[in-house]
């Protein structure tokens, strides 16, 4: 009985090409994949949502050709994205930016020093 996905719900735009893609982990090796938004009959993965709201997909093989119970078959992004070969996506900063240390309010006047009463 397969399904199909929310139709907006978890999905985002692709930073090379704009199309509509949702982010899902994969089963096997737990890594990030982009999928298209919409299911399609000729994809190749299974994908289903779970009970926390994350998107799992896994890869139809020989012995599981067809989506089983609540899973609808998707396309991976990386094969239909119409951005140029060459194209990178924009660089995401590596580091992140330097916390500002926490400041100490000065006492109150006529408080004591302590800034408590």
């Amino acid at each position: 009985m397969p399904t199909t996905p929310h139709p907006t719900r978890g999905v985002a735009p692709c930073d090379r090409c704009g199309a509509q893609i949702r982010w899902a982990t994969e089963t096997g090796t737990g890594r990030r994949m982009p999928l298209n938004a919409l299911p399609s009959p000729m994809g190749g993965y299974a994908a289903h949502t779970t009970a926390a709201g994350g998107l799992v997909v896994r890869e139809l093989t020989r012995d599981r050709a067809e989506p089983e119970y609540l899973e609808w078959k998707a396309v991976a992004h990386w094969s239909s994205c119409a951005a140029p070969a060459g194209q990178r996506p924009p660089s995401v900063p590596r580091a992140r930016p330097a916390r500002r240390r926490p400041t100490v309010q000065p006492p109150l006047w006529g408080t004591g020093g302590t800034g408590r009463r």
